[in-house]
């Protein structure tokens, strides 16, 4: 039995080189490599362990990818499937169009960046890719926002809006006991702890760095970034090992966790300097 759930973080996969994506080769090598040492655990599972007190696995592994890339579907759902390892994918409800076909090759590629600032609905999951997904009992979706939506420096209204009509999207698609949340780009503050506290959602996903243990802040969860690469297969390999071999640790995973989070607050006051 663990109390420790490390909980990893892709966005796109694709064969393209850009910031923010993995090459299915590596998710797939990746994915062997981590079956040897640790156990995948479904987003229902890790539901269980939060709230129903469900006994899990040492090491114990869930998959989360942000925004809902239509690359999702092509690119990682057929090795998520080759290898039967559970998913759950954060979706930007209104990104997603109304399609009744499932598409297997990407259109046309567009950088991250420029899909961050210009959003392209062609790029990202249609309802029937997300249907499909759902249908094949591997693959969980929740809340990312209407718009990509972030929730920092906003108004208490704008952000409660955002996260109850991304709730009625998903509650269309996943008939569920409890919903979770992801936060845009990591960002929240008071206010939107607020306001998530008074939704329908009773957990929620951070970018902060570590390890979920039982009994931390349900709305702001640790997780591992793996979202990048160096262009080393080895190297990305061997990072991702060496941090789930620190996080699931229970002596010093959160000592390495907070004291991340202090230097990269440390970093930030000197770049406002």
């Amino acid at each position: 039995m663990s109390n420790i759930v490390n909980i990893l973080t892709f966005h796109h996969i694709n064969p393209n080189r850009d910031i923010l994506t993995i090459p299915p080769e590596l998710l797939e090598k990746l994915i062997i490599n981590l079956k040897k040492n640790y156990n995948f655990i479904s987003y229902k599972d890790f539901i269980d362990f939060i709230f129903k007190n469900k006994n899990l696995p040492k090491k114990s592994i869930l998959l989360t990818f942000d925004d809902g890339y239509l690359d999702n579907f092509i690119y990682a759902y057929p090795i998520l499937k080759k290898y039967n390892i559970p998913a759950v994918i954060f979706i930007i409800t209104g990104f997603i169009k109304d399609e009744r076909i499932n598409r297997n090759k990407l259109p046309y590629f567009k950088i991250h960046k420029e899909l961050d600032r210009l959003p392209d609905k062609n790029l990202f999951l249609n309802i029937n890719e997300i249907e499909t997904m759902k249908e094949s009992g591997l693959i969980d979706f929740d809340s990312h926002t209407v718009n990509h939506f972030v929730c920092k420096n906003k108004e208490y209204e704008d952000i409660y809006n955002e996260m109850i009509n991304s709730y009625k999207f998903i509650k269309n698609i996943e008939t569920k006991e409890y919903y979770g949340f992801c936060w845009p780009r990591g960002a929240f503050d008071d206010i939107a702890l607020k306001a998530i506290k008074n939704s329908p959602y009773t957990f929620a996903f951070s970018t902060i760095d570590g390890a979920f243990h039982k009994g931390d802040d349900l709305y702001t969860i640790k997780r591992i970034d793996c979202s990048s690469w160096n262009g080393n297969e080895k190297d990305y390999i061997d990072r991702v090992n060496r941090k789930l071999s620190i996080y699931s640790n229970p002596l010093i995973s959160k000592i390495y966790s907070n004291f991340r989070e202090f230097r990269i607050k440390i970093k930030r006051k000197w770049k406002r300097k």
